[in-house]
């Protein structure tokens, strides 16, 4: 097993994140940070007992490039024989119509995208995010109960 997966493995279970038989959804965006998350998913899963749902919202922000990582991430899906659900919003309507910057815009929509997939197929989302994404992280550590 690889050492990352390891120090992740030691990770969810210090936390309980995964249990065997959860369906989770990896939300992948097409960049490094979660086709990596995905892939190191894929050698814990045996481990986990875990059911792996790649998941991604084209935010529809870079026209034909945004498209581009749609078809990629479920391309990646396929090559994996995993689930992929997937859908499309128009992210600077949405952001002019709420008077909301891009990035929160697009955090407010992936997130109810996440919600509604919780509420109907998948008991878990994990989502990869670097540390200076400072917005995700205070949300990730609110989840927590973190101060």
């Amino acid at each position: 097993m690889h050492k990352l997966a390891q120090t992740l493995l030691v990770h969810i279970r210090k936390n309980d994140l995964f249990r065997p038989g959860d369906r989770a959804g990896v939300a992948v965006s097409g960049g490094a940070d979660s086709v990596s998350l995905l892939r190191l998913l894929l050698e814990l899963r045996p481990e986990l007992g875990i059911v792996l749902t790649v998941v991604h919202l084209n935010h529809s922000l870079r026209g034909p490039e945004s498209d581009a990582d749609e078809h990629f991430v479920r391309q990646l899906a396929a090559r994996h024989q995993l689930e992929f659900v997937g859908e499309k919003r128009d992210v600077k309507t949405h952001a002019k119509l709420k008077k909301l910057s891009l990035e929160a815009a697009a955090r407010k929509l992936r997130y109810e995208f996440f919600h509604s997939l919780l509420r109907v197929r998948l008991n878990r989302i994990a989502t990869a995010h670097t540390l200076d994404d400072q917005a995700e992280t205070v949300l990730m550590k609110m989840a927590r109960g973190a101060g």
